[in-house]
């Protein structure tokens, strides 16, 4: 049972393997041409790559957020943000601070952030909060 996945796998990183030099063979001479870059990176690129990072950039997605904020629901016109505190707790630099609002009359936390920080001098732009 085990012999059989670890050889399914291997047939799966073997295939990919070799489909990228099949792609590499296509794309002969013009691999960094932006068309060609984006057509080998997209979900129907085959085979594996990868990026020389300070030479070649992956394209970022149109709704990339730089930097964290608030966004605003247009329908209600209120700020979207619960207050649930995953982006605090994903942030690897932790420049992000949330403040709860609590119920004036009961006293309980609500949905909805009080106050909310996020200091960009240290933030590192890497996207795991959004």
């Amino acid at each position: 049972m085990y012999g059989l996945g670890i050889a399914k796998s291997l047939s799966v990183t073997m295939k990919h393997f070799l489909m990228s030099y099949i792609d590499d063979i296509r794309y002969l001479g013009k691999r960094e041409r932006p068309e060609n870059l984006a057509a080998r990176q997209s979900p129907k690129g085959k085979g594996i790559f990868t990026v020389q990072y300070p030479r070649e950039r992956l394209p970022l997605p149109e709704n990339f957020r730089m930097f964290p904020f608030q966004v605003i629901d247009p329908e209600t016109n209120k700020l979207r943000c619960t207050a649930c505190g995953i982006c605090v707790q994903v942030c690897p630099t932790q420049c992000i601070w949330i403040k709860r609002a609590a119920d004036p009359e009961t006293g309980k936390p609500k949905r909805e952030a009080a106050e909310f920080y996020v200091d960009v001098s240290i933030c590192m732009s890497c996207g795991m909060c959004a």
